[in-house]
């Protein structure tokens, strides 16, 4: 009887993990050229065909390109989606100024209710710039406290949770509980997300952003090193099967 109640909590625990999985991913390993034909992104809006891959990279470009493109997703039905990729900016020549921020990087569903909006911003201090985050609408809620260097490679992660409507974002992060960023809590319930977007239009600096190696997951676990919600699970779990010994 043990034995096979705790056979039937396993096989609960393992179907559980199985559902949470990778979404979709890209490390953009393509002949330079449009992105849009590669995998299936398709545009959404803007110019067809002035998005661009190189060098392995997806090149936003800020300024003359317009094309916005979608890599589209069935609706995971959890509660959270996370978003990561590696960026760098282009060396402008000068430290990052001005006021006018566009987002790049972003969720959206089937139409246009974008959420999760990533942008490049001035710095705080001495660096180069650094990035923001938004829950729903188009400018940041909140931005990352460190500068940032052009050239150089920084990891991001975005969640945002489609029941309680709010985005969060960690830069360099391994664990969900890193130092992140909150965007406003706006009224739920939130958006259902069913694709990740890149973004290209004209802000006060007109950057170049180059983003490799996208994953979108239901689980956190899949973003992070470590996470803390997966802990949670395994020590549940190891308090139930201390039961049937």
């Amino acid at each position: 009887m043990k034995k096979s109640l705790l056979l039937t909590v396993s096989l609960l625990v393992v179907a559980s993990v199985a559902i949470a999985a990778v979404v979709v991913s890209d490390d953009f390993s393509y002949a330079d050229g449009s992105l849009v034909g590669n995998g299936t992104w398709f545009n959404h809006s803007g110019a067809a065909g002035d998005f661009m891959v190189s060098g392995g990279q997806a090149v936003v470009t800020h300024g003359a390109p317009s094309e916005d493109v979608t890599l589209p997703f069935a609706a995971t039905g959890s509660e959270d989606v996370f978003f990561a990729f590696d960026f760098s900016v282009d060396d402008l020549g000068t430290p990052y100024t001005g006021t006018d921020f566009e987002y790049f990087a972003h969720f959206k569903d089937d139409g246009f209710g974008f959420r999760g909006r990533m942008d490049v911003q001035a710095p705080n201090g001495s660096g180069d710039y650094t990035v923001g985050i938004s829950s729903t609408g188009s400018t940041a809620d909140a931005t990352w406290a460190t500068d940032m260097t052009y050239g150089v490679v920084y990891h991001v992660i975005v969640r945002y949770s489609q029941t309680e409507n709010f985005a969060q974002m960690w830069i360099d992060g391994t664990m969900d509980t890193d130092t992140a960023i909150i965007g406003t809590d706006e009224a739920d319930p939130g958006t259902i997300i069913t694709g990740f977007a890149l973004r290209q239009s004209d802000s006060d600096m007109n950057e170049t952003i180059r983003v490799d190696n996208l994953v979108v997951s239901d689980d956190c676990a899949d973003v992070f090193t470590t996470c803390g919600t997966v802990a949670v699970e395994e020590q549940s779990f190891g308090s139930l099967k201390s039961m049937f010994r």
